[in-house]
């Protein structure tokens, strides 16, 4: 994918910076690195990398099964390193009945004067939260987070022996004729398919963080769709198929 391809503005400075990886560490021979993506980012960035095969480069975000990912991209013949990547990974601990959340903890980190970028993954759970961070901020972190809302708790660097989930789901089972788009919002959400087409078309849905608005677009196994009001759904696997040649699917609802 080149940047000329693309329709969008800011996206098209997003390619641009992508392949400025590239060149960079080719003509240097040093590793460069994006900041941490988002869903939307990483998506682009992976299409863009897409016809990149016979570079050195890796997205990592510090742990397996990553969400927020920076993209490294190494010299000629030079194997990409997880290690190489700045992240510091850092480990909150709170008290059990202290009620924090992802979003307060956001909230705090983003008071530091932080840019989104620059904070990764965010694991949480009672008591603890383990978040992933561009090595030039977690000093920052370190030094002066030291309230999350109006809970008081401790940094330090280092990963616990045991890493909290990285999200929370709901199971939802839904059956379906086909794994195009209109079929499965039409499923999830419980609404007919002329509704769920009209929110495809309406852009108000986006398939692994970019907006579809072609109706017989075609989910597989892996995919996250978000529907605006309804939340965010992975498509877990397919499960089988009804007497009457139905798709059983399950679909895990982030709560």
């Amino acid at each position: 994918m080149h940047p000329a391809s693309i329709n969008d503005r800011q996206d098209r400075a997003f390619a641009a910076h992508i392949l400025d990886l590239f060149t960079i560490a080719e003509q240097k021979y040093i590793p460069r690195f994006s900041g941490f993506l988002d869903m939307h980012q990483s998506t682009l960035a992976r299409q863009i990398t897409s016809g990149q095969s016979h570079r050195s480069f890796l997205f990592f975000g510090g742990h397996p099964g990553s969400e927020r990912v920076m993209l490294g991209v190494f010299p000629p013949y030079e194997e990409p390193d997880p290690d190489a990547f700045p992240i510091v990974p850092l480990t909150l601990r709170f008290r059990l009945e202290d009620s924090v959340g992802h979003r307060d903890l956001l909230g705090s980190l983003m008071g530091l004067e932080l840019r989104r970028e620059a904070i990764g993954d965010i694991l949480l759970e009672p008591g603890r939260a383990v978040l992933f961070a561009a090595k030039s901020v977690a000093p920052v972190i370190l030094s002066e987070l030291t309230k999350v809302g109006r809970w008081g708790v401790k940094v330090s660097q280092g990963l616990p022996e045991q890493l909290p989930a990285l999200h929370q789901y709901q199971d939802k089972n839904i059956n379906v004729s086909a794994t195009r788009l209109d079929c499965i919002v039409a499923a999830v959400v419980g609404c007919s398919r002329e509704k769920a087409a009209q929110r495809v078309r309406a852009q108000l849905v986006s398939v692994n963080g970019l907006t579809i608005g072609e109706t017989a677009h075609i989910l597989h196994a892996g995919d996250i769709i978000s529907i605006r009001g309804y939340g965010k759904f992975l498509f877990a696997l397919e499960t089988g198929s009804t007497r009457k040649g139905r798709l059983c699917l399950l679909f895990k609802k982030y709560i």
